[in-house]
């Protein structure tokens, strides 16, 4: 029965996906219509989920190196939590639906200061990275994001690595925004090589995608209703089911 309850409860995250701009308002999680004109993806590109991200930035020092004033992200760790049909507080345990991480812009070379975000699926495996922002807030002129300039910075990502299948291999674009801290700390606290700092932040990232997306997501989730179908018919008092 534990391995039917958990299909039966991921059916039903995948039944609550709601795609292309029809994301529902919800309490604190901003939808499409919070993204800046001047970051949105292309025509045709539309979204189809938005997740809320609590974790870590960590930052490294080096003062022999100018860029980024000393300080370089060499790690982010985040959780990832479902917004839709959800209120705050998002990231309750038990709720994370994924993870986010970072990876060497360059698959096949390890460079910790030129490191890519990569999003992680729990309910089916997928995952999507991303490359440098294609535009950002942070050079707005007047720019005080939400207030403030100690906030990490809104930005489009395009999408250059997936999984070849599953929800997030169909993004195509994805947009950061709404963060608060996670900024990097100040070039006076870059005191000597090697140095360490582990920054909070919170953010949502929204995930966008093309007719082509829309297509096979509604395909994938054809496909895994049916096969939950065969495992409740197959087995519906075990605790196992047939392997897939």
């Amino acid at each position: 029965m534990k391995l039917l309850a958990a299909t039966t409860a991921l059916l039903a995250t995948l039944s609550s996906l709601v795609y292309a701009d029809r994301l529902p308002d919800v309490h604190g999680a901003p939808s499409s219509a919070y993204v800046k004109e001047s970051l949105r993806p292309p025509e045709g590109y539309n979204a189809y989920d938005v997740l809320y991200a609590k974790g870590n930035r960590v930052y490294q020092c080096n003062p022999e190196l100018k860029g980024f004033q000393h300080w370089y992200n060499v790690q982010t760790h985040a959780f990832l939590y479902p917004t839709q049909k959800r209120e705050e507080p998002f990231d309750l345990p038990g709720l994370e639906i994924g993870q986010v991480a970072m990876a060497p812009l360059n698959g096949t070379e390890s460079n910790p200061n030129d490191p890519v975000p990569v999003m992680y699926y729990y309910p089916d495996g997928s995952w999507v990275g991303t490359t440098r922002p294609l535009k950002t807030t942070t050079m707005e002129e007047g720019r005080a994001e939400r207030g403030d300039a100690g906030n990490l910075d809104d930005h489009l990502e395009p999408v250059v690595f997936t999984s070849d299948g599953g929800y997030f291999s169909h993004a195509k674009y994805v947009v950061r925004l709404g963060s608060l801290d996670g900024m990097r700390p100040s070039p006076e606290d870059c005191t000597f090589k090697g140095k360490l700092v582990n920054k909070p932040f919170t953010a949502y990232f929204m995930l966008y995608t093309n007719q082509e997306g829309e297509e096979l997501m509604a395909q994938e989730k054809e496909a895994w209703d049916q096969l939950v179908e065969e495992y409740k018919i197959a087995d519906p008092v075990s605790d196992t089911a047939p392997a897939y």
